[in-house]
């Protein structure tokens, strides 16, 4: 028996759609209304309990969050494998909601940075154990994306009721009701998800103790389907960095209206949790017609240079955002979901080490895109260049992708390019 033949029977053992798909949609929900809760107030309540010891730790919690969420799994690589995949998705939000739960107590800064690294923990090991699930229960491109989708739908819900939660209760300054509720939301999370987690069954180990081994990585460098993958997923993910970071500080600084500063930044949730069944419908026939993962990437950044040229063209300001948002939105509901199918979809290494390999790529997309997004996008603005970093961002994501993502050919049965 082959390894490859071994995994589909390991993943036909694992399909539940009965139950897997209504359970996971619910434990991503209520994990997302916990972290977008907490999200809209958590440097408000840093500041609140530093106060006095430096404006440094504000952003030192921050980060100390966002490097953990996106980097943990990785360093916990090799006990990831050796847990099931219940305790590891369900230890994972208990680990969140104990964190996110104990974090109005403690007063030395320290210590707030620590239950952060810990809260951060949770969610990446609860989503990476998740990811590797699907590759492994569903078998064919198609039926991943559409759970993935799923998982998009579940997010963006949790996306659009958080900050509402949090200004209800927040209001007061008192952060241990707030805080309660979110550590509520991860406590759901686990307990909604147990029914259709199977028992018994692990992720697959890695290649070796490190999260990406010399085998992947000369992958990456040889085999051109993965590196074209790597980056552009990795320039998928720098663009829509830039919805929070320079899209956000560009609203903010030249919209007055605060009614339309939000509409404009609720627009990309509010579409997904309407639309998205019908563009992941559209997307499934794409790819039963013969679209490669990576041409579909490829489709959304696309999408997104549009959204960055819209930018920067010159139209009215309102006029020119409206559009943006609205073309950035459909990007986001292809490429989003396409993130976690196209690195599943890929015949190298083991499930867990791909999805690491995606989580690298997602979190240097992350990180530098909202550098860029945050400093250089500033820097341009205040000397009223501005749309120059939207042309600029749009013409190199134009120039970057059509090259790379439109060379594979239809896939053979087995996934792969002819």
């Amino acid at each position: 028996m082959t390894q490859q033949t071994a995994v589909q029977q390991a993943g036909a053992s694992l399909s539940a759609p009965r139950h897997l798909r209504p359970a996971l949609f619910l434990d991503h929900f209520f994990g997302s209304l916990g972290l977008f809760t907490v999200f809209p107030v958590l440097g408000l309540l840093l500041a609140a309990r530093t106060s006095g010891m430096g404006t440094g730790w504000v952003g030192t919690g921050l980060f100390c969050y966002t490097a953990s969420a996106g980097l943990s799994a990785l360093v916990l690589n090799r006990w990831l494998h050796r847990v099931g995949y219940r305790t590891g998705m369900v230890g994972g939000v208990l680990l969140s909601a104990l964190a996110f739960g104990s974090l109005p107590y403690p007063t030395l800064p320290w210590a707030l940075c620590g239950l952060l690294i810990l809260a951060g923990t949770g969610v990446s090991v609860h989503y990476t154990v998740s990811r590797v699930l699907i590759a492994e229960a569903v078998g064919d491109d198609i039926g991943r994306h559409r759970i993935f989708s799923l998982f998009q739908i579940a997010v963006n819900a949790g996306a659009m009721l958080g900050p509402f939660v949090a200004n209800a209760l927040y209001g007061g300054g008192d952060p241990r009701p707030l805080m309660t509720v979110i550590a509520l939301c991860y406590l759901l999370a686990g307990a909604v998800m147990v029914p259709g987690i199977p028992r018994g069954h692990r992720p697959p180990p890695t290649s070796g103790s490190w999260p990406l081994s010399r085998a992947m990585l000369r992958e990456v460098v040889r085999t051109s389907a993965v590196w074209r993958l790597v980056v552009v997923g990795t320039l998928g993910t720098f663009v829509y960095a830039q919805f929070y970071s320079a899209f956000a500080l560009y609203v903010g600084r030249d919209f007055t209206s605060g009614a339309v500063r939000s509409v404009l930044l609720a627009v990309p949730a509010v579409s997904i949790v309407v639309l998205q069944t019908v563009v992941t419908a559209g997307v499934g026939r794409l790819m039963a017609a013969g679209r490669t993962p990576l041409t579909l990437l490829g489709y959304a950044n696309l999408l997104f240079a549009t959204a960055m040229l819209l930018l920067g063209l010159g139209t009215p300001a309102l006029l020119g955002a409206a559009l943006a948002v609205v073309v950035f939105a459909l990007a986001e509901m292809v490429w989003a979901p396409m993130m976690s199918t196209a690195f599943a979809s890929l015949r190298t290494g083991s499930s867990l080490e791909v999805m690491h390999l995606r989580q690298v790529c997602r979190t240097a997309g992350d990180s530098l895109g909202s550098l860029a997004g945050g400093s250089l996008f500033l820097l341009l603005h205040d000397t009223g260049r501005g749309r120059l970093y939207w042309i600029a961002l749009g013409v190199l994501t134009l120039a970057a992708t059509l090259p790379l993502a439109f060379r594979d050919r239809r896939p053979d049965r087995s996934g792969r390019p002819d």
